[in-house]
């Protein structure tokens, strides 16, 4: 809601008010990289804000105008560099010329997208959306140290495409990469080798299965494994991160099990990608039609928020947590 509210607010140059941040949490209030994006939409739209601290339950923001620029940040342990990217390139894409910004911290932990579906399944989502995106990984940061590093170059973008994705075609191949950093190679291979015995399974023999077994330079030990789904007219990604204790084999099987299920439901889109995409389908060019996997709270809560800043209509068509159809129409 945070991130979503900090976008169209620099988008649109309208101010909001926003309480009782994340009140029900064990730890309620603003986590490091919640401030952090507040702190660099602040600094590129040179906003007025009140409330930006950490722990805060309350925040105002008043933004004046886009500046591009070379912005550099360091969100702090492993705060999620995807979700701060996630929330700045919109807001960029208004600026008159190309801007970049460089962040440190972490692009594989908890309850966020991992750097790979950013740059393999995020960015190019967005490409067919008409946004030009550079990705550039130079070290991976885990939970909790972080430490990781990425560069985001983000070139203006006038007017959006719509999206139609009813239909995702036949499953392809399914592709992807086992990783550990500082730790033994054997990790990933077994993270690999479970993996692929559950996609087997579960997809048929039929259906070719590369994962790629690699070390990947990094701040502190970690490892993780990511799944892309490759279809005639959509691409879905998958991640499971390891953890201390936590078996290579489960790491393999978590990301495999939600691929397949994602396979099974026959539907276009991941139900990640259904939510990260709203805002820029809200300032489409037409109406964008897309079927999901998962109608899922994040997808309804980024619909609501966008229709507090934008002119937009929408339609979910299905269950919640279900399979479903969603409708985004922006008003002229």
């Amino acid at each position: 809601m945070l991130r979503t509210a900090l976008s169209l607010s620099c988008i649109t140059g309208k101010g909001f008010r926003i309480c009782n941040i994340r009140k029900a949490r064990s730890k309620p209030g603003l986590m490091r990289q919640h401030l952090v994006a507040v702190q660099v939409c602040a600094q590129i739209s040179a906003a007025e804000v009140a409330g930006d601290q950490l722990s805060s339950e309350e925040l105002t923001f008043v933004p004046r105008r886009v500046v591009p620029g070379d912005y550099s940040f360091d969100i702090g342990t492993a705060g999620s560099i995807p979700l701060v990217l996630q929330t700045i390139i919109p807001a960029l894409l208004v600026a008159g010329r190309a801007g970049s910004i460089t962040l440190t911290g972490g692009t594989h932990v908890p309850f966020s997208p991992s750097w790979h579906y950013l740059s393999e399944v995020f960015a190019r989502a967005l490409s067919r959306l008409g946004v030009k995106l550079e990705l550039t990984l130079e070290r991976c940061g885990f939970y909790p140290k972080g430490g990781g590093k990425v560069h985001c170059r983000v070139q203006p973008a006038g007017s959006l495409a719509a999206l139609t994705a009813e239909q995702r075609g036949k499953l392809l191949r399914v592709s992807g990469c086992s990783v550990v950093a500082h730790l033994p190679l054997s990790i990933a291979e077994r993270q690999a080798r479970s993996a692929r015995a559950v996609l087997e399974a579960g997809l048929g023999n039929g259906v070719p299965i590369e994962i790629t077994v690699r070390e990947l330079p990094a701040f502190r030990p970690g490892t993780f494994i990511f799944l892309k789904g490759e279809y005639e007219s959509a691409v879905s990604g998958f991640t499971a991160l390891g953890a201390l204790g936590k078996p290579a084999e489960r790491v393999g099987e978590e990301a495999a099990h939600e691929l397949v299920s994602h396979d099974k439901s026959g539907m276009a889109l991941d139900p990640h990608l259904a939510d990260q995409l709203v805002l820029y389908l809200a300032r489409a060019k037409g109406r964008s039609v897309f079927t999901t996997s998962r109608l899922s709270s994040h997808l309804e809560t980024n619909l609501l928020v966008t229709g507090r800043f934008l002119d937009v209509g929408w339609q979910l068509d299905g269950e919640r947590d279900g399979p479903g159809r969603v409708v985004i129409t922006p008003m002229p």
